[in-house]
């Protein structure tokens, strides 16, 4: 079994129970995602079946958008909804009173400090890897960890609603950006704290949650009906037949002529060249002075 599927994860339900469900379904052990949901999070999830986890690193690197509520008010130490929330008060002349922004004061922030490229600290409750194990085992292990800045991009981030105590925000970013962090930052900026308390993935790269299937609706008998073949599931369409003497050549080791690149878009850039052999995809193909070989092999 070989190709992706398109998950719409629901709630509390985390990454890798996706997986281990899907290991039960396909009756296959090798699979593999692309960006980890935590389990509040709900949304897209591309799941890659078999030897199309060789592929995976063709989507690594995409874009992402969200749709989050944010509450604000308080902290989490988990960043979210599900962890020890603390209500953020500040004292005033003995008073203690609650910060409230307005939609002008936030959006301000939204446009000085969240756009572009920014430094971004993870939060310690994720799947990140600190010395070799999860920072979230660590964290809840009871290590304090300090985690380390990296770079993100925040493409755009449109304030969709807002009414004290919550927000709602679409947010189109670069892989690697948490969102957790986002609304925590957001909070500490603005001074009155903030957590994610609802979160939605509803698109990866040109992938949408609109073309994604309910885990519920995925069953031993139908689920092969929702498995998409890679030359079907790249958007680029950079697909090259082979013909079985070809197929042979490359599967020996050797290499056949480049001249059918020339069929191929000139928009193929960073996605993979894919061979087709009797309608299988049976692996990536790279060009190697002047001709083609076989850089991933599947069968």
């Amino acid at each position: 079994m070989l190709g992706f599927l398109l998950i719409d994860k629901p709630e509390h339900m985390g990454s890798f129970d996706c997986v281990r469900w899907l290991r039960k379904i396909l009756n296959v052990r090798r699979i593999g995602f692309v960006g980890t949901l935590d389990p509040l999070a709900s949304g897209l999830m591309i799941f890659a079946i078999g030897e199309a986890t060789k592929l995976i690193p063709y989507l690594e690197g995409l874009d992402k958008v969200y749709e989050v509520t944010a509450t604000f008010g308080a902290v989490s130490d988990s960043y979210d909804a599900d962890g020890k929330i603390k209500e953020s008060e500040v004292v005033s002349a003995g008073v203690k009173r609650v910060v409230r922004p307005g939609r002008a004061g936030i959006e301000q922030v939204l446009s000085e400090r969240f756009s572009g490229e920014v430094l971004q600290v993870p939060p310690v409750y994720s799947a990140i890897k600190v010395e070799g194990k999860r920072a979230y085992a660590r964290a809840r292990g009871g290590e304090k960890l300090k985690m380390k800045a990296r770079k993100v991009f925040f493409h755009s981030i449109c304030l969709a609603s807002q009414r004290w105590p919550r927000a709602r925000f679409t947010v189109h970013c670069g892989s690697g950006t948490y969102i957790r962090s986002f609304v925590h930052d957001l909070g500490q900026i603005l001074g009155c704290g903030a957590y994610v308390e609802k979160l939605r993935r509803t698109k990866i790269g040109d992938y949408t949650v609109e073309n994604a299937i309910a885990p519920d609706r995925i069953n031993t008998k139908n689920a092969h009906k929702y498995i998409i073949a890679p030359q079907d599931f790249f958007l680029d369409k950079n697909v090259i037949v082979l013909s079985s003497e070809e197929y042979k050549t490359l599967a020996n080791g050797g290499f056949i002529s480049a001249r059918k690149l020339k069929k191929i878009s000139s928009s193929h850039t960073s996605g993979p060249l894919l061979a087709v052999y009797e309608k299988v995809c049976v692996g990536v193909l790279e060009p190697f002075k002047g001709q083609l070989k076989f850089h991933r092999k599947f069968l």
